[in-house]
């Protein structure tokens, strides 16, 4: 089940930005940038239940380059989870508004993520050199994708 989140869902998403295997991945953001985010008009912060329990989160902000998808992650990759919900969010998401295409960062790198956001229609759009920060090892290249249905 697809939901806006809340403040109630902070430390749940908090487990998943702090797992080790994630830190390659995703940013690290405050509990209050999180709360801010679930407040904020421009931003919607989606989590995903299954069978009565909680299972990720992904946070949308709407900018002047159109929709863009911040952070998607799982509590437990490689079941499934990912796909259903990412399929949810996109269901959910007015693609379709006149606005340029949704579109998200990925390091260049990040092969099993860039297959799977194109097996949801993001093509490779543009490469942006040396902007991904990562929280350990080096500085990578950010590839930009967009949606096209």
């Amino acid at each position: 089940m697809l939901r806006r989140a809340n403040e109630k869902d902070v430390p749940l998403i908090q487990s998943v930005l702090n797992k080790p295997e994630n830190w390659d991945k995703l940013e690290a953001y405050s509990d209050k940038d999180l709360l801010a985010a679930i407040s904020n008009k421009t931003m919607i912060v989606f989590v995903w239940e299954e069978d009565g329990h909680w299972k990720g989160f992904c946070w949308l902000r709407w900018g002047s380059e159109g929709p863009k998808i911040e952070e998607f992650g799982v509590s437990e990759p490689g079941e499934g989870v990912g796909a259903r919900f990412f399929s949810a969010v996109l269901k959910s998401v007015d693609l379709d508004n006149g606005q340029p295409s949704l579109w998200l960062a990925v390091a260049a790198d990040n092969a099993a993520a860039i297959r799977f956001y194109e097996r949801f229609g993001f093509v490779r759009a543009t490469l942006r050199e040396a902007v991904w920060h990562r929280r350990k090892g080096p500085v990578a290249d950010a590839l930009i994708m967009r949606h096209e249905p």
